[in-house]
């Protein structure tokens, strides 16, 4: 569990993301994610870890995040 988080987190954002090419538009949301991967290095078992991603929209109408499904 500890080294598969990482991989967890990425398949996470790829379902939440699938596509963003619709993004290159000059108008319209765009989202910007600058941390897009996060190491919790060694965990011990048991332990609870968090952390968290900033989702930021920088265009200039709403960005509606409909579904999100956590690793």
């Amino acid at each position: 569990m500890k080294k598969a988080f990482p991989t967890i987190v990425l398949f996470f954002l790829a379902l939440v993301f699938p596509s963003t090419t619709f993004l290159q538009a000059s108008s319209g949301p765009k989202i910007v994610i600058e941390e897009k991967e996060f190491d919790f290095k060694d965990v011990p078992e048991g332990k609870v870890v968090e952390h968290t991603f900033k989702v930021l929209n920088k265009g200039d109408q709403p960005l509606l995040i409909h579904t999100v499904r956590p690793g």
